[in-house]
């Protein structure tokens, strides 16, 4: 059976526009790719952030780099230099364009806008039978970077929602030098709460109130906080909101991405893009999209996201049960990584290129009772919490 495509990406967000934006500057045997996203326009709508360990090829969309990191709780305040790896500020409408760009000058790249997929693919001869808002069509092979349902408690181990607001102050508020990566100062009880602040001058920045909890929050449900949080920052003079961006991120996704046989792979937050520990994503769909693009140029199978090794999957989940069980103990945990290891190993370890020796250093700085008593099965847990209480 003859197909449309070689190729379909279902969704056009960041990872369907990574891997097709390298198919369309060499596309090799997959010369017929369509990319279907539901939206009509593309907007600035969130934006990306990481630290900068190497050249790479979006470093002249970089927005703003800062040299300095800053975690305060309410009893300290920790400041971490990292001019020589400084975190990147990376703005969705220049990621858009830029791969917009590269897919309207290629003849076999597509890109649909207003295409919304209706239901699940099936398997036909050759490939995938896939329906549409505007007709089915058929490819070889499918990459599905869409979310599986809404956001739902069950779905991860942690989720990290947030609402962020660019913001421009009537007064100088903010150190453009330094990104106030986690500020809890405020946190409220039962939930693991932050404040994320990103200068853009003296009296603009990227004010975001985040939430780490087993439950999602939507904007409308984290919209008081940030109303706060921006008032704490920027005091009680004028202040005008330029724009607003929103996400529930999955921490640890629970239950493996579905197997649909050969020809079909899941990409995307919701599959592996999105490290457990820490929400970074970015950077992981970068590396994922050069090893699909790479073999799908080769004639190979689309490719998913790979696990992680073994050891970091471990430490991300007891993290992540810690500060599940103990939200309380999240601001003594952040200052502590970011007060006790030396800034190279915190920049390696929240990158994904860590070393063992990083690992241990990690590990090292955190309270070991509390992480021994994480692995206990519940009842001794209890038990012990009991004896100490």
């Amino acid at each position: 059976m003859r197909v449309d495509l070689d190729l379909a990406v279902l969704g056009g967000g960041c990872a369907g526009l990574s891997l097709a934006e390298r198919l369309a500057e060499q596309a090799g045997p997959c010369r017929r790719v369509a990319v279907l996203e539901p939206r009509t326009r593309y907007s600035n709508d969130r934006s990306w952030c990481f630290w900068r360990l190497a050249p790479h090829r979006h470093d002249a969309l970089v927005r703003h780099r800062w040299s300095q990191i800053g975690v305060r709780s309410p009893s300290k305040t920790v400041r971490m230099d990292c001019a020589e790896t400084p975190y990147q500020l990376l703005e969705a409408s220049a990621f858009y364009d830029q791969a917009r760009r590269a897919i309207a000058a290629s003849e076999g790249v597509r890109l649909h806008t207003g295409v919304v997929v209706l239901g699940q693919p099936r398997p036909v001869p050759g490939g995938w039978r896939i329906e549409t808002s505007t007709g089915a069509l058929t490819a070889a092979q499918v990459i599905d970077t869409r979310p599986r349902s809404a956001p739902q408690r069950q779905a991860a181990g942690l989720w990290q929602s947030f609402l962020g607001q660019e913001v421009i102050c009537n007064r100088p508020a903010f150190d453009p030098r330094r990104v106030e990566l986690m500020d809890f100062a405020h946190n409220a009880p039962g939930v693991l709460a932050f404040t994320y602040v990103l200068p853009l001058a003296a009296d603009r920045a990227l004010v975001e109130t985040t939430l780490f909890d087993p439950q999602p929050h939507s904007a409308s449900q984290l919209i008081h906080r940030q109303q706060q949080a921006v008032r704490r920052w920027c005091g009680d003079g004028q202040v005008s909101v330029v724009r607003t961006e929103s996400g529930m991120l999955p921490m640890g996704t629970s239950g493996l991405t579905p197997d649909h046989g050969p020809g079909y792979a899941c990409a995307g937050l919701v599959a592996g893009a999105a490290r457990p520990a820490t929400g970074y994503a970015f950077l992981r769909i970068q590396n994922w999209a050069d090893r699909c693009s790479d073999a799908l140029r080769q004639g190979q199978a689309v490719q998913g996201h790979p696990p992680d090794p073994l050891l970091m999957r471990l430490m991300d989940r007891l993290f992540l049960d810690v500060l599940r069980t103990h939200p309380e103990r999240g601001p003594e945990l952040f200052i502590r990584l970011f007060g006790r290891v030396e800034p190279a190993r915190v920049v390696r370890f929240l990158s994904d290129h860590c070393t063992l020796m990083d690992r241990v250093a990690v590990a090292a700085c955190l309270p070991t009772g509390l992480f021994l008593r994480q692995l206990m099965p519940p009842a001794l847990r209890q038990a012990a919490r009991v004896q100490t209480s």
